[in-house]
């Protein structure tokens, strides 16, 4: 893993961030920070959102067994180097959605990841810089 430090979190929720990580992570006054729950491990991941330019995609497809897999195919095949995903069931058996956080530059031509997520089954591909 990495280094480990303890840190509280104060009265109004704020975590302090050692002045180390912030260093390492090049996260100074007003930097904007990615934060990601990771629920099954009970844990927060922090990812600088200042010095990159993110982009979202969500992702709407069936939610049959296979679909997510088909979809993260497409993207790995595709070269997507993604920073975070998230998926969640909207209506049991029927429709899903995977929202994927990725570095822009590592798409070549969004249109034609859209074509290509579309005919392995996607029903709605969109794209939104964070």
């Amino acid at each position: 893993m990495g280094k480990s430090e303890i840190s509280k979190v104060d009265s109004k929720g704020r975590l302090q961030i050692p002045s180390s990580f912030r260093q390492t992570l090049r996260i100074k006054k007003d930097s904007e920070v990615l934060v990601n729950l990771d629920e099954a491990n009970q844990r927060l991941i922090l990812t600088n959102a200042t010095e990159k330019s993110l982009l979202m995609i969500i992702i709407t497809m069936s939610d049959a067994p296979g679909s997510l897999a088909r979809m993260a195919k497409v993207m790995a095949e595709n070269g997507v180097d993604l920073v975070s995903t998230e998926s969640r069931s909207i209506s049991r058996g029927k429709e899903a959605e995977w929202q994927v956080i990725c570095e822009p530059s590592s798409i070549k031509d969004k249109e034609e990841l859209k074509k290509k997520l579309l005919k392995e089954g996607a029903v709605k591909v969109t794209f939104k810089p964070i």
